[in-house]
């Protein structure tokens, strides 16, 4: 059975991660450059007219979106699929990777930079990340977590 990634519900939660997440750092390096500069409002924003200062966070939104979409668009190929055998998907460096079920030892969490997963840990046969924006990813979770109590009867 295949299990997709919803990407379209990934790119919006990327987007607004990037969003914040950059537009925080931005507003605190010029909080911080208007203290350096003694508060003097002229100084601090030199380069950049106070009305050019919407456009600046209107380009980080624009930045973001697109740069969230090739991101999640690319999660397209990360779906995963199972069978009574084995599971396929991708590892961390997104290569397909395929570990035999009765081989997984571990299911653990992952999240670095909005991107959340699930890993299954096949030992020597490697790790298959599966993005927690897949599609029916309790079901998906329930069948690694039975394998792993057989494995582990």
């Amino acid at each position: 059975m295949k299990y997709s990634v919803n990407w379209k519900a990934l790119w919006k939660k990327l987007a607004r991660f990037m969003t914040l997440a950059i537009s925080v750092a931005v507003t605190l390096a010029l909080i911080v450059r208007y203290f350096k500069t003694g508060m003097d409002v002229e100084e601090t924003f030199r380069h950049v007219s106070l009305l050019q200062l919407p456009l600046m966070y209107l380009g980080i939104s624009v930045f973001s979106l697109f740069f969230a979409f090739v991101v999640s668009a690319s999660f397209k190929l990360a779906s995963v699929t199972i069978t009574d055998e084995c599971i396929s998907g991708r590892n961390y460096w997104f290569f397909k990777n395929t570990i035999p079920l009765n081989c997984i030892k571990e299911l653990s969490y992952f999240s670095s930079n909005g991107i959340e997963a699930v890993v299954a840990s096949g030992g020597k046969h490697g790790k298959v990340y599966i993005s927690t924006s897949t599609v029916n990813l309790d079901s998906l979770v329930e069948i690694l977590e039975y394998h792993i109590a057989q494995n582990n009867a």
